[in-house]
């Protein structure tokens, strides 16, 4: 897998966006839609993730804890068969972006062929751009847009890397891993 933290220009892509953290179950469910598009369409998957949580940025006081480190992310995007990892840097200028600007940065890095996210995905200025925003662009553009539904858990409950802090911090790491689709790790010293 490839790892890019700067702007560079890159020919046909399909970009997976998202936060990515923990790499849970409905991130790989993302990975594996991004997958068959990238397939059907001939261009290379790009995941494409801030390197923060935006919450540092935006109100640091309540920003969560990482369910992975930035390594054991890269690595387990690598194992689900990503192609390119884009790590954008977050800052207070990118949050405040209008979801149209945004969108011109991606297109400026790429030939956007399609775009997936989950069903629950916000980007620019306080969130206000969200899949239908994906939709419309790229019906007047020219890509594919995917969105994913939420992926659950056995019992019902919707599969998210809050719900998996939740777990651990309340003492239920098999609930968890449940989610996560892998025992939870420590790693450090």
């Amino acid at each position: 897998m490839r790892i890019i933290r700067n702007e560079e220009k890159a020919g046909p892509r399909i970009l997976a966006l998202g936060t990515f953290d923990g790499v849970h179950r409905g991130h790989q469910e993302l990975i594996s839609q991004g997958k068959l598009l990238s397939a059907e369409l001939g261009a290379p998957l790009r995941v494409c993730v801030c390197d923060r949580h935006p919450l540092e940025v935006l109100c640091p006081g309540r920003a969560p804890q990482m369910i992975q480190t930035p390594e054991e992310q890269q690595n387990r995007l690598e194992e689900l068969g990503t192609d390119e990892l884009r790590i954008m840097p977050f800052t207070s200028s990118m949050a405040d972006m209008e979801p149209e600007i945004f969108l011109q940065k991606l297109y400026s890095e790429c030939e956007l062929r399609g775009i997936v996210v989950g069903w629950n995905y916000t980007f620019g200025r306080l969130g206000s751009g969200s899949p239908e925003t994906l939709r419309k662009a790229g019906a007047c553009h020219g890509f594919q847009v995917c969105v994913v539904p939420p992926v659950r858990t056995k019992s019902g409950e919707i599969i998210s890397s809050t719900a998996i802090r939740e777990k651990l911090l309340s003492g239920d790491p098999e609930g968890a891993a449940e989610m996560l689709g892998t025992t939870y790790l420590l790693s450090g010293k």
